[in-house]
């Protein structure tokens, strides 16, 4: 009875997933071209939570996929913000910057592995990592948004050694990830091993994806 629940509840996400309508209700972002058709995902979600309880000046919005609809959300949210939204698949960025056109938000997207092409700061980051273990099959079209390394934490630990460099004084970052891929206590081992403190953990009702409020240890 799990298993057939199971199954229901992912058939009827994955429905709302690629869903305009429903995504413009959740999001308020329009969607016109899209690139694949999975539109947000249960982590973007806890992630969307949080930012509606952190207001701050200037926003990175990593991996923003192929709408930045955290950006855009964000943009919307707090008009007088600077948001800069990034992604390492060019055509991912050039869709993302299309959209936000359409609605009207003015936020700067760019092309970039992790942090390669940034260097300004921010007050706030939000990073909705790939945490699916790799496959060794996998021939999936935007493999590096899904898959990282073995046990999944390959990127997250590659976004952690160098995301300080590029904060502000006090700022925060918002790490998302769907702990049925990837459990809590090893986030927090990471997170800790990185130099950085949990200062709030957010979760939303039957979702398994979890957002941790972090903050450079000042120790």
């Amino acid at each position: 009875t799990l298993n057939m629940f199971g199954k229901i509840y992912l058939f009827l996400l994955n429905i709302l997933r690629s869903s305009r309508f429903f995504t413009y209700h959740l999001w308020g972002i329009k969607i016109n071209k899209y690139c694949h058709t999975t539109f947000w995902d249960l982590t973007s979600l806890v992630i969307k939570k949080e930012l509606n309880a952190t207001k701050e000046k200037k926003y990175l919005d990593m991996g923003c996929g192929q709408f930045a609809l955290l950006g855009q959300f964000y943009k919307k949210k707090y008009v007088d913000s600077i948001v800069m939204s990034v992604d390492i698949y060019e055509d991912l960025v050039e869709n993302s910057a299309a959209n936000s056109k359409i609605n009207n938000n003015e936020i700067k997207i760019i092309q970039s592995n992790l942090f390669a092409n940034i260097n300004e700061k921010f007050d706030l980051i939000s990073f909705n990592p790939p945490y699916v273990p790799q496959k060794k099959d996998d021939n999936v079209k935007y493999s590096k948004i899904r898959y990282s390394g073995d046990n999944g934490t390959e990127t997250m630990s590659l976004f952690l050694q160098v995301a300080k460099n590029f904060l502000l004084k006090d700022g925060k970052i918002i790490l998302g990830v769907n702990s049925y891929y990837v459990d809590k206590e090893k986030c927090l081992s990471l997170i800790e091993k990185h130099g950085f403190v949990v200062k709030k953990i957010t979760r939303i009702l039957f979702n398994t994806s979890i957002a941790f409020l972090i903050q450079e240890n000042s120790k």
